[in-house]
């Protein structure tokens, strides 16, 4: 297993490099020769010149793979695409050689993947072509979506100016509080807290039981009506009752999930208008997403129309409202991952084919579902019920009565595997006492 898992990490590494993504050891600053370059080291640009000046012939071949050539121009093109913090790491002789060498493991392993037919597997052609589909629709559509005009700053504030309630600072308030264990020590604080003689800072730090302000004089900090208070985290209801208090004024008992509070309100500013410069990155970007989207369906709509769009309507309500056959849902479900959704899975598949010849099956599932892995065995008991009143005559009826007597029991025998469910019915208990399989308990049923 591990000597797996180290193969696989090295292909990947391979295939990051080979696809022209810097490796780690670029990324950590390395150079590819295992050092970082030297302040004399040749510059990516001199990489098109011999040492005499003269230019370099970048038709020239390296080295064949097979008949394949990788030329100077192939090994400066890929060492072109590189970020250009790490351009300068393959300028050295040892970083060209360094990328000589990875591009022919590439040519090595792609050689050997076409030569091995992998290039002709329908599902590789699919994602290529899925692949070629998504890169041409999003090249485009990000073109033209680049032209669509920002915002201005007076589409802005007319937007800005229509919608005050939108773009408003909320209240705010700075606090101070005296923490306690009970309502009456509060109480017994609170003349003291409320004398204008008195320190309201000391007297947190003599009386307060919370630990992270008392010695900081009950510094709470800057709390909004919303109830987020920096130390004592959501709490709303106390905030309600801060908000209604004046300025320097001191209020309690409240409570809170932490105890009881003495506070007192250093300073408090109602909520007001937000000034548009304040705004304004909010609204261009609100405005921004609007008119891209207008203007995406509009280059939507100015396409179809130049393309052309010919519906077969009797076609399109024929397609969208056929039922998938049976033995496909009945596949799905028994591929679906969790037993909740294969049990959802097996009962469509009764729904939508109540006389096909997997419905006993898909029924008998729900029932052995929820017994032997949900264990909810009166949900089961339902579903057997349900199979044996539906198909009285399904090979599964005698399997379904015996899970019925016997699922709460140690006698439930596994007599049905989740690989046969969907090619064939499960055997009864009688046929597995055939083959020899441990006899249910005695019950007079088979």
């Amino acid at each position: 297993m591990i000597r797996h898992a180290r193969m696989a990490l090295a292909c990947a590494a391979l295939i990051a490099m080979v696809a022209g993504v810097v490796p780690a050891h670029a990324a950590a600053g390395g150079a590819a020769s295992g050092g970082a370059p030297k302040k004399n080291a040749a510059p990516a640009a001199a990489a098109g010149k011999s040492r005499k000046g003269a230019p370099r012939d970048t038709s020239r071949v390296l080295v064949r793979v097979g008949n394949e050539p990788i030329t100077v121009s192939m090994v400066q093109t890929r060492i072109d695409e590189l970020p250009e913090q790490y351009r300068a790491q393959y300028a050295t002789p040892g970083g060209r050689q360094h990328v000589i060498d990875r591009m022919i493991e590439e040519k090595v392993w792609l050689t050997t993947a076409l030569r091995n037919g992998v290039a002709d597997r329908p599902r590789i052609q699919q994602q290529l072509e899925q692949q070629r589909r998504d890169l041409l629709i999003r090249t485009w559509i990000n073109e033209q979506m680049a032209t669509s005009p920002a915002p201005s700053d007076s589409e802005a504030r007319v937007f800005y100016d229509s919608h005050p309630a939108d773009y408003r600072s909320p209240a705010t308030a700075t606090l101070r509080h005296i923490q306690f264990k009970t309502d009456a020590e509060a109480r017994r604080v609170l003349p003291f807290a409320r004398d204008p003689k008195q320190d309201f800072g000391k007297l947190a730090e003599r009386y307060s039981a919370d630990t992270l302000t008392k010695k900081t004089g009950g510094t709470l900090g800057t709390v909004t009506p919303d109830g987020v208070f920096p130390t004592l985290g959501t709490q709303k209801a106390l905030a309600e009752s801060v908000f209604t208090l004046r300025e320097g004024g001191v209020g309690g008992p409240w409570k809170s999930d932490r105890g009881w509070h003495l506070i007192k309100v250093d300073q408090k500013r109602e909520a007001s208008p937000r000034a548009f410069e304040q705004a304004r990155p909010m609204i261009v970007r609100q405005l921004s997403g609007q008119r891209s989207q207008e203007f995406y369906r509009k280059m939507l709509e100015d396409a179809r129309r130049k393309v052309g769009i010919t519906p077969d309507s009797a076609a399109i309500r024929s397609f969208v409202s056929a039922r998938r056959p049976a033995r496909e849902m009945f596949k799905d479900a028994q591929d679906a991952s969790g037993p909740q959704a294969r049990i959802e899975g097996y009962r469509r598949v009764v729904e939508a084919w109540p006389q096909s010849d997997v419905a006993p099956q898909a029924q008998f599932m729900i029932g052995f579902i929820q017994s032997e892995e949900l264990k909810n065995y009166d949900e089961a008991d339902q579903a057997f019920r349900t199979l044996l009143q539906k198909y009285p005559q399904s090979e599964l009826a005698a399997s379904a009565t015996w899970m019925i007597e016997h699922m709460r029991t140690e006698e439930a025998p596994a007599f049905i595997t989740q690989q046969a469910d969907s090619s064939q019915a499960a055997p009864s208990p009688a046929a597995r006492n055939s083959a020899g399989s441990r006899k249910p308990a005695s019950s007079g049923k088979p």
